[in-house]
């Protein structure tokens, strides 16, 4: 069978190329290795995986071999009984980690070791007002500040904080989206990807294409001229090529897409799949997937 390259897959018209799963883990449960609707995903740039167990409110760390290695779950009893309000997660280069809450509509921040240090946003005791009421995606760009989504403010904002304590240093708000879902960042180009939920009233969901600078670039989604059109945009990643990947529902599909910086976008995954949830990006060109209602992690090589 020839195989050929991304590159050269790209400059076919029309080639849909599409993968097959090389691995996955886990099943659904409660266990150490068990997940229950897995949500948000992040991966470092050593390979460690950080994913939500939603349905069983903890984030699973894995190894680089992917066996699971670490639990984080908030601490309290009210809090960690919670089902399916933890939303997105990320890492930055110190090891702090930032959690979306959807029902305390704040960012959790915990030290490497798991400990919670900072509560920004919302209404629990102790929390910090960051100008957060809904906060959804959050990832690391490359000043390692973590960039939050808000869907109800409309913002990006990016938290830059104190390796030891969280607190915060520094704060940069951007104004201006529509319904802002998840985020992306590429920590080698400093390009980020943001998806914007449609509604009822006309307006279309989209993934965002953002310079450093913040100005918009690109615009995906939305022509069917340029790739896929989405229909309900769920777990992004954008790669050092500008590339632009991302999980979307339909009725009558649940894929991976993928926009590549030049030329058109294509279907990468189509097939069994149910409400994948988030996507991250492993080097060498491996692709990582939350099968939330699978309730396991797959991986795809994708480069």
């Amino acid at each position: 069978m020839l195989m050929r390259s991304h590159s050269e897959r790209r400059a076919l018209p029309g080639f849909s190329a599409l993968l097959t799963h090389i691995k996955q883990f886990g099943k659904q449960g409660s266990g150490r290795t068990d997940f229950n609707l897995p949500s948000g995903i992040h991966a470092t740039v050593k390979g460690q995986l950080f994913v939500v167990d939603c349905g069983n409110a903890r984030i699973q760390v894995t190894d680089l071999q992917k066996n699971v290695v670490q639990q984080v779950s908030p601490s309290g009893s009210e809090r960690s009984s919670r089902i399916c309000n933890y939303f997105d997660v990320a890492v930055n280069s110190k090891g702090l980690i930032a959690l979306t809450c959807a029902a305390e509509r704040a960012v959790l921040v915990f030290s490497r070791h798991g400990r919670l240090l900072q509560t920004f946003g919302g209404t629990a005791i102790g929390s910090t007002t960051e100008e957060l009421d809904a906060p959804r995606g959050v990832t690391v760009n490359r000043q390692d500040e973590f960039l939050v989504a808000d869907i109800k403010r409309g913002t990006l904002t990016a938290l830059k904080l104190d390796p030891k304590t969280g607190a915060r240093l520094e704060r940069t708000v951007v104004t201006g989206y529509h319904r802002p879902y998840l985020v992306a960042a590429c920590l080698t180009t400093g390009l980020m990807a943001i998806s914007e939920r449609g509604n009822e009233t006309g307006r279309v969901p989209c993934i965002r294409v953002l310079e450093p600078g913040w100005n918009t670039i690109r615009i995906l989604g939305v022509c069917s001229g340029l790739g896929p059109v989405l229909t309900c945009p769920w777990g992004l990643s954008i790669d050092s090529d500008g590339d632009v990947l991302v999980t979307d529902w339909g009725k009558q599909h649940h894929r991976v897409l993928i926009y590549p910086s030049k030329g058109v976008g294509w279907p990468l995954v189509t097939d069994n799949l149910s409400s994948p949830r988030g996507l991250a990006l492993l080097p060498d060109g491996y692709m990582v997937v939350s099968d939330s209602m699978n309730h396991c992690i797959k991986i795809y090589q994708y480069k």
